[in-house]
């Protein structure tokens, strides 16, 4: 294995055990919150329910925190066991699926519950719609022209879509601002002003920019850590020889 393969599985090796950390990070006090009813105690939801924050209540909030806590690390567990086994055991099968996985499922939601080109009819396909201009990108795969992943969609088969092929989302420089806007070369023809990259590969590199942070974070503890355990050892010695008498 070259110097590319080496650095690519320990690169491997460490990004997939800070998230299966992170994971359990989010498992362990989801799972806690969880066993203990006196969180939130059925008495006190009215209370909770009339203390808003944002569009939501505290009771709505704490009653999904935990459960939202436990299957989000359990998902990023999943992914990153098989991502850390394939990386160790140089197993080909166990790093695809961990490629493929997210990307599947992503594809599957946008084909099955894509169903409105607004921000206020569904939750599903407006979630979308804001990931579309947050991340500057459009549908699952690269869009290269009309035929794309929404020729499946409810949106399309539905007849919601009328001439439109893609969303107008998917135009440079829409925001929900001007999301009524007419722009016809992007949703209709797909030639001109749309956003190439696909979602999957926006979401990739934006958490491969950020892990590099994390990485940079976790070497940075793991250092001053070993410093102090070193630290505690040659105090733990010395003061061992000032007790013993000798210096």
């Amino acid at each position: 294995m070259g110097c590319c393969g080496t650095l690519g599985h320990i690169y491997l090796v460490v990004v997939n055990g800070l998230f299966m950390l992170f994971a359990i990070m989010l498992i362990v006090p989801g799972a806690v919150m969880l066993a203990d009813v006196t969180y939130v105690n059925q008495k006190v939801v009215p209370l909770m329910k009339t203390l808003s924050v944002g569009s939501f209540n505290a009771a709505d909030l704490a009653d999904g925190l935990a459960i939202v806590m436990v299957a989000a690390g359990g998902v990023i567990l999943f992914i990153a066991t098989l991502g850390i086994c394939g990386a160790c055991k140089k197993a080909r099968s166990c790093l695809c699926v961990a490629q493929s996985y997210l990307k599947s499922q992503l594809l599957s939601q946008l084909t099955n519950k894509y169903s409105n080109d607004d921000l206020t009819t569904d939750e599903i396909s407006t979630a979308f719609n804001f990931m579309f201009m947050t991340l500057e990108c459009c549908a699952v795969n690269a869009v290269t022209g009309t035929t794309n992943d929404f020729d499946s969609t409810p949106w399309v088969t539905g007849g919601s879509a009328g001439s439109k092929n893609v969303p107008i989302f998917c135009c440079s420089g829409i925001d929900a601002n001007s999301a009524g806007a007419s722009f016809t070369t992007c949703t209709d023809s797909v030639s001109t002003g749309y956003y190439g990259i696909g979602c999957y590969d926006a979401f990739y590199n934006l958490i491969m920019k950020y892990s590099i942070y994390y990485i940079a974070v976790g070497i940075t503890i793991l250092v001053v850590e070993t410093l102090g355990v070193f630290f505690a050892c040659c105090m733990c010695k010395n003061l061992g020889k000032t007790e013993n008498g000798t210096v």
